[in-house]
């Protein structure tokens, strides 16, 4: 299965239930540091997209 990353980046996952996990937990993180404000912003936004994309796979039919 592949999807695609918002850099248009096409990711590979060969593990859907670790995929789902690792997703999740990384749309969560962010940096202790405020300093990263924004990069959290970002990556957060990244890591939801592709949790929502890894949903989307395994509710396929």
């Amino acid at each position: 299965m592949y999807l695609t990353d918002l850099n248009g980046k096409q990711i590979e996952i060969t593990d859907l239930e670790a995929a789902i996990e690792q997703a999740d937990d990384y749309r969560h993180w962010h940096h202790t540091d405020v300093a990263y404000a924004e990069l959290d912003r970002r990556l957060q936004a990244y890591w939801q997209h592709i949790y929502e994309q890894i949903l989307t796979l395994k509710n396929k039919p």
